[in-house]
């Protein structure tokens, strides 16, 4: 495995998104991992060029050097969010939206990727709602800081269940699961695309109330008028099947998310 990181000198420009020309990848190595990414997949405004660069031109571009150098496995991490709307669980097979840039860059690059497959073995992640410790600016951090400032979480009503008052429902999978699930298919291959996310589905308020169990804090919930448009729970019948991985609990995830962010916390106070 190539452990070349396009992130230090001579790697992936943080302002145009380009590889750099330095960039190499050492002959007969076994396999690489793309998981470089935009960072502006919430703000397109101006940052279309790079966000295309990064999540496919340069993609493209190392898997042109991992060919010319043997590279035997060539994994692309693209995104659960791929997938055109539903309230039902996500296949690989599940049709693909091309609404915003960032979509459509993963999309794109997936099919010219998968151009590949006669020179390498070409294997398409998409993940689903990766959390964990240390991570900040994403769904579960973002929760975990309302429910500690004691903030009111707004609930949409789903509109195939009028019962449903729980909120999104979501696909989430602790990252050292996900580490496992790319490490074994980086040392034994895979499906040609396959969803990564753990064996649970939860919703906002099932992981709030985890998280306010934890802290001591019973978080307050506001059901709007509003409906839903979409849930985003994986399928994950194909990782099942191919890798068989074992899952950290909800629960358990959760309490070491929760309890690594307020050792954080008051290590800042």
């Amino acid at each position: 495995m190539d452990e070349s990181s396009s992130s230090k000198p001579g790697g992936i420009d943080p302002v145009t998104g380009c590889l750099s020309d330095g960039f190499s990848i050492k002959a007969d190595t076994e396999a690489v991992v793309y998981l470089a990414q935009s960072p502006y997949y919430h703000q397109t405004s101006g940052k279309v060029p790079e966000i295309i660069n990064v999540n496919m031109a340069t993609a493209v571009r190392v898997a042109e050097l991992s060919r010319k150098a043997g590279v035997k496995r060539f994994v692309y991490a693209s995104t659960g969010s791929v997938y055109a709307q539903s309230f039902e669980p996500l296949s690989e097979r599940h049709p693909l939206q091309r609404t915003n840039w960032y979509v459509l860059s993963k999309i794109h690059a997936e099919e010219a990727l998968s151009l590949y497959q006669h020179d390498m073995e070409v294997l398409v992640v998409r993940p689903f709602g990766i959390y964990g410790p240390g991570q900040v600016g994403k769904m579960v951090p973002n929760l975990l800081d309302l429910v500690r400032a004691g903030k009111t979480l707004f609930i949409q009503r789903n509109p195939r269940d009028p019962s449903d008052l729980d909120g999104l429902r979501v696909s989430l999978c602790y990252i050292a699961d996900a580490v496992r699930i790319l490490a074994e298919l980086i040392e034994g291959g895979g499906p040609d695309c396959v969803n990564i996310a753990g064996g649970e589905v939860a919703s906002i308020r099932k992981i709030a109330t985890l998280m306010g169990g934890y802290l001591g804090a019973e978080p307050g919930f506001e059901i709007l008028e509003e409906y839903r448009q979409t849930d985003r729970i994986a399928d994950i019948s194909v990782l099942v099947r191919s890798l068989a991985p074992k899952f950290t609990d909800l629960e358990e995830g959760i309490r070491l998310t929760v309890s690594a962010s307020e050792g954080a916390h008051r290590a800042l106070r």
